[in-house]
């Protein structure tokens, strides 16, 4: 009370003095001491006690829990430390505002019973009762706001102390990011911060920390890029496909679980069982059928999706864009590999399928971000360096010292070194390569359906002219007849192998029709081509007659008939 006395004296005479009186300077540096003395003592006595508690929070909870626990007791702290400098510096008048204004808000009784509470404790049962709630009460937003009236504490040594004092959820919590490589455990983290900062932010009289917690957040973000940059590198980058990881069609052809029912007991407990395990098993399927979709993915690209999907949220737009840029491309050009190793183990249309699948899943799956995945990059161009050089040491004037742009030191820079700018855009290489992985499995298997007619109508594209067209051996009546047949014979097979192949990759049967119909067009205009060849063919001439040639084009209409009705009736 004393002190109290004497500061109000203080601050009374410099308002009568004036601000521009010598006595009022020297009162005026005498409040300034006696508000570094008292923020020199706080500073001395809480933080050792402060960073002792943030210890064991962190020992008790862990980092996760320790953040939440450590942020709201610093909201908390700066609440009760700015009413305290209040109580010693602030205006008389506003807190006796104050006291009348959270008597009415809080009740007297309340009041009274908890500042005897926070007279008769000491500093270790306040720091236990500061920590002992995880929210933030409305009593507290209350105090705030009411104490806000009062600018006192937005004094810079009082500011300044409340940073050190919050300092040290700082230095708790990177100490703890360090050794952290867990991406999960580092989103929480950073959710959890942000969270606090928002209440912290809330009211101006825990700005301080607020700060401490934005603080805390960037480098909790630094290490989450970090980790995931990391993980990115590792698993898309650097990754090496085993044989298990190829194993295409295998991985899609995995038997479903099967749960096995055990009965035990009585008939009627028995039945009881039954039915539980049924129901149960029946969970355990669905959740089985996710997983062994997920787990049917390609590695890289699963790694990617699960990343992204983890720091989409926690760590800022640009950050995220540039890192999903890198990742789609690491991961497409990991696809094209993968899809190579499965053309030589597993056939053309496995290899087709699988890229298809896996860029169309991919696209999906980035939809949700809704990024642009472009950039610029610059780079350094010095391939005429060496020419700049020649003529800058063949020049005997040159001008070393001059403040122009005639000065040769400047010209060397302008000539030898040039800026070179290319646009990165993933998201349309994205799309080329899904467009180019469909236009290679519509060729292919249009080949593989036609079978030995392909060949027929390339070689008579490739034929000099009509007159030697007609003379080919390949052009012969009959072979032409026993080529149609072979294609119709065979025609069966391959469309069951294409139709289960795709049903296989593709469970969307609205996309295997997307894809199917570009091959009934090609079928049908490679079937025009072979009958408008076989029309120029007169009869008489290479075993050819118009019995023969009618034979062949019902071979043809009838081939075109199969394949159409196949793709109408979904059976591909």
């Amino acid at each position: 009370r004393r002190s109290n006395a004497l500061i109000n004296i203080a601050r009374k005479r410099v308002e009568t003095l004036g601000s521009g009186s010598l006595a009022a300077s020297s009162y005026e540096d005498f409040l300034t001491l006696c508000r570094n003395t008292y923020c020199g003592a706080r500073e001395t006595l809480l933080t050792t006690t402060i960073r002792s508690h943030m210890d064991i929070l962190k020992e008790r909870h862990g980092l996760v829990g320790m953040t939440r626990l450590a942020s709201v007791f610093l909201i908390r702290l700066c609440t009760v430390e700015t009413a305290l400098y209040l109580d010693f510096f602030g205006d008389p008048d506003k807190r006796r505002q104050t006291t009348k204004k959270v008597k009415g808000a809080t009740g007297d009784g309340d009041d009274e019973k908890e500042a005897e509470e926070n007279e008769g404790g000491d500093d270790a049962s306040a720091f236990k009762r500061l920590g002992s709630s995880s929210s933030h009460q409305p009593g507290t937003a209350i105090a705030s706001q009411i104490l806000s009236e009062d600018a006192t504490y937005r004094d810079a040594e009082f500011q300044s102390m409340l940073g050190s004092l919050c300092s040290a959820l700082h230095r708790t919590i990177r100490r703890g990011l360090v050794s952290v490589l867990d991406l999960d455990v580092l989103c929480q983290v950073v959710s959890v911060l942000r969270e606090e900062r928002s209440a912290a932010n809330s009211t101006s009289t825990t700005l301080a920390a607020a700060r401490a917690v934005s603080g805390v957040i960037q480098d909790a973000q630094e290490r989450l890029i970090f980790c995931a940059n990391t993980s990115l590198h590792k698993e898309v980058v650097r990754f090496k496909p085993t044989s298990a990881d190829l194993n295409y069609p295998g991985k899609l052809l995995g038997e479903k679980p099967k749960a096995a029912i055990i009965i035990e007991g009585e008939e009627g407990g028995a039945g009881a069982t039954k039915k539980a395990e049924k129901e149960e098993a029946e969970i355990n399927d669905a959740v089985a059928a996710q997983l062994r979709v997920y787990e049917s993915w390609f590695p890289p690209m699963r790694s990617v999706l699960r990343i992204l999907s983890k720091i989409f949220r926690v760590v800022e737009p640009r950050v995220f864009e540039d890192i999903a840029l890198s990742a789609v491309q690491a991961c497409t050009k990991s696809l094209k590999d993968g899809s190579s190793h499965i053309l030589r183990a597993s056939g053309q249309i496995h290899a087709d399928l699988f890229l298809v699948k896996h860029l169309l899943i991919l696209r999906e799956q980035l939809s949700p971000f809704d990024i642009q995945l472009r950039s610029v990059e610059r780079q350094l161009d010095f391939s005429e360096a060496g020419k700049a050089v020649s003529r800058f040491l063949a020049n005997r004037n040159r001008r070393l010292f001059s403040m122009s742009t005639e000065n040769a030191l400047v010209t060397l820079l302008r000539e030898g070194v040039s800026v070179q700018e290319s646009s990165v855009d993933s998201k349309r290489d994205l799309e080329d390569c899904l467009r180019s992985a469909c236009n290679d499995f519509i060729e292919h298997t249009t080949s593989s359906l036609l079978g030995p007619i392909s060949r027929f109508v390339d070689q008579c594209k490739n034929a000099s002219s009509d007159d030697v067209l007609r003379k080919e051996s390949f052009m012969n009546g009959i072979v032409v007849k026993g080529m149609f047949g072979n294609a119709y014979d065979n025609l069966e097979s391959e469309l069951g192998n294409v139709s289960t192949q795709m049903k296989l990759y593709l469970e969307n049967s609205s996309t295997q029709s997307i894809l199917l119909k570009p091959v009934v067009r090609k079928i049908t205009r490679a079937l025009e081509e072979a009958r408008r060849f076989i029309d120029e063919v007169p009869n008489d001439e290479n075993d050819w007659d118009t019995e023969l040639r009618d034979e062949v084009l019902k071979s043809a209409s009838a081939f075109e008939t199969r394949v159409k009705a196949a793709t109408s009736t979904k059976q591909v």
